[in-house]
């Protein structure tokens, strides 16, 4: 019986064991091999009197505001973290005596970080701050093959940059994949050079999505607890299946060193960017043509929609790509097949699509939810969209149900939702305020300066746009009594 009761014991220990092995994680060698061949060591070269983004004053220490963090990782550069404190050094060039005084050979810094190759033609995406006024950039290959580089081109708002080097033959690569369809929780492997250690690799979880760390124009990123360390800074982010899904740009480091807390730019940004610096040195990006607010729980009940997520348009640019499809008081829902939440989610996708190109777009409006295609277009030459301003909120003007647009319409003030009094009087989203009691408004608060003259007096509006009804019977004008 003894017997039989230890041998019981041992059975289900080993069958604990065998439990508690299959939950551990997959070996990530064949990964590793697969993906090793295609990432790259990159030094660059910049004179040291250069006030680039080289050294650790590239991203800076900007941290953030939970203090003590490395927004960037300092550019991967001036020594990464003390693997090449100097930083400086003197080049072989000889002093120049003529002048009867010494003159110091030049100096330069060297900023080290990481690539990969996605193209077998040869280009190698990395981050800008890495190579940003370098003048001489060297490529290193696992298997110790050096070639010197040169920019393709580069994208500073996504801090995305292109080398192209030649080879004389296809070289190992890596394909993009999607990283629309990752999930936190997910595994992934991180590959670089950390403080000048070429090809190693490191594995964690996608810890969060969609993160703004205030680093870039459109940041988007993809936080993981995968070691990424200065150098790390252009390497890849890989999925289980051997893909990109992401550019290792950022951590935050109170301690100087990996702290769990890495970010990379996520393939839906980085593909489009790297492919069109490869094809035509510069990317452009689309424009829509819209001007955009948060949609809040007032619009949401006004508008009918089933919740706050998506962008509510406040204006369309007259002859943009959205003009005559869209129009005030829709809300953009997803572009291109991408859900977004917010005018900011806007900003990121329509950024992530090259000029030129037909999407969907979907939308509600009246209540229900549409469809059609637009086509992306470049932003006219007067605007630069490049850094996308935010957008002031919609403006509610209280005790009349009334919520309009901060950015003026083309005749007074547009409306954004209409309810309790407004509603009552007629008014609907769409319309555009134009006098106030005979007096013209051209903005919001112009139309708030005319409401507090009033003193009190019941307002009476003309408005343009459709009636309650659905007609458009032109130009009408509204009483309204506020609510006591």
């Amino acid at each position: 019986m003894i017997f039989s009761v230890r041998l019981l014991c041992a059975l289900f220990l080993l069958a604990g064991g065998a439990a508690r092995a299959a939950e551990m994680p997959p070996s990530l060698d064949n990964l590793a091999a697969k993906v090793l061949p295609a990432v790259v060591s990159i030094a660059a070269m910049a004179p040291a009197g250069d006030n680039s983004s080289q050294g650790d004053n590239s991203q800076g220490d900007n941290g953030d505001s939970g203090g003590g963090g490395d927004n960037g990782d300092g550019g991967d550069n001036g020594g990464n973290g003390g693997a090449d404190n100097s930083a400086l050094h003197a080049t072989a060039d000889t002093p120049d005596n003529t002048a009867g005084t010494v003159v110091p050979p030049p100096k330069t810094v060297e900023s080290l970080g990481s690539g990969f190759v996605f193209d077998p033609a040869g280009y190698i995406l990395t981050n800008n701050h890495v190579v940003e006024n370098a003048n001489t950039v060297i490529v290193t290959f696992p298997d110790g093959t050096v070639y010197t580089a040169t920019i393709a081109g580069r994208d500073k708002p996504a801090d995305l940059a292109v080398l192209k080097i030649d080879a004389g033959h296809k070289l190992p690569y890596v394909k993009f994949g999607d990283s629309g369809k990752l999930r936190v929780g997910d595994w992934v492997l991180a590959v670089g050079n950390p403080f000048g250690l070429p090809g190693s690799s490191s594995a964690g979880i996608v810890s969060a999505l969609h993160r703004d760390i205030g680093d870039t124009d459109f940041d988007d990123f993809i936080q993981t607890d995968a070691a990424i360390n200065k150098g790390n800074s252009g390497g890849p982010l890989f999925n289980m299946a051997g893909e990109v899904i992401g550019v290792n740009s950022a951590i935050y480091a109170p301690s100087g060193t990996s702290d769990g807390v890495g970010f990379a730019i996520p393939s839906a940004m980085a593909e489009p960017v790297a492919e069109e610096l490869a094809h035509s040195g510069y990317m452009t990006r689309g424009w829509l043509g819209l001007a955009t607010e948060d949609v809040t729980p007032q619009v949401q009940a006004s508008l009918h929609l089933p919740g706050t997520d998506g962008a509510l348009i406040g204006s369309v640019s007259p002859g943009g790509p959205s003009d005559g499809t869209l129009r005030n008081g829709d809300v953009v829902t997803a572009l291109a097949g991408v859900n977004v939440a917010n005018p900011r989610e806007l900003q990121i996708r329509t950024a992530e699509i090259p000029a030129g190109q037909t999407v969907s777009v979907q939308y509600w409006r009246d209540g229900s939810a549409a469809q059609a295609k637009l086509t992306i277009a470049a932003p006219p030459a007067a605007l630069d969209e490049t850094v996308a301003q935010p957008t002031p909120g919609p403006i509610a003007l209280q005790g009349l149900g009334l919520s309009v647009a901060a950015k003026p319409a083309e005749n007074g003030v547009g409306v954004l939702a209409a309810t309790g009094p407004a509603a009552t009087a007629g008014m609907v989203p769409g319309d555009v305020i134009e006098q106030v009691n005979g007096q013209a408004v051209a903005s919001a608060a112009e139309l708030q300066e005319r409401l507090k003259a009033l003193a009190g007096q019941p307002p009476v509006f003309l408005v343009s746009g459709n009636a309650a009804d659905g007609t458009n019977p032109g130009p009408r004008w509204v009483p309204v009594q506020p609510a006591s």
